[in-house]
């Protein structure tokens, strides 16, 4: 009998410590299961974890608990779920929004730890990519020093598109791994060199 769990789940399940993961998927709730997946796990083995979205908290905490993470975890502060804000406005103006978001979400959080999040909520604009760009860049060069495993995940279709493959290059450097989950089952790890 052949094991036909997808590939992206298997390497979230023995996923190596503090590791730096770029997800890149099409559909939304594929992703969603890769990533409640990665914290469910992270809690299981008794890491903090966060979960930073532009979506509503309430809503991430009702799918969190009817995909199976206990209540216990979110009562206990080892499971904390923020609403990030879109930024408005120019480079300058992103940059400081998710500079001030950072701080709020990094404030208490105990290592070891496990995160999800990508910072700048918007990457179709030239400015919101190349924000985006440059924090992944500073978060992986300063990696060791972070204290957990963090996933980023990018919407393929919402990304800038006049540079996505240079995007997805850059991305790709600055990322111990990519996976890439285009569609529910499907998809591959391509860790980097």
């Amino acid at each position: 009998m052949s094991d036909l769990t997808p590939i992206p789940f298997k390497y979230v399940d023995s996923l190596e410590p503090k590791q730096h993961i770029a997800l890149f998927y099409e559909e939304s709730e594929y992703a969603r299961l890769i990533e409640f997946r990665f914290i469910k796990h992270g809690l299981e083995i008794g890491e903090y974890c966060v979960y930073a979205t532009e979506e509503d908290s309430g809503s991430i905490v009702l799918k969190m608990l009817n995909y199976g993470i206990p209540l216990r975890y979110f009562q206990s502060r080892q499971l904390k779920v923020y609403q990030i804000h879109r930024t408005c406005g120019g480079r300058d103006e992103i940059m400081k929004g998710c500079k001030r978001d950072v701080e709020m979400i990094l404030f208490d959080l105990i290592p070891p730890f496990r995160m999800v999040s990508r910072i700048v909520q918007d990457v179709s604009t030239t400015d919101g990519m190349s924000v985006e760009l440059e924090l992944e860049c500073t978060t992986h060069d300063k990696f060791e020093d972070f204290g957990g495993s963090l996933i980023c995940p990018y919407d393929l279709s919402g990304m800038e598109s006049s540079k996505r493959k240079q995007w997805m290059e850059d991305l790709r450097a600055n990322h111990h791994a990519i996976i890439y989950a285009p569609r529910f089952g499907e998809g591959g790890v391509f860790c980097a060199l």
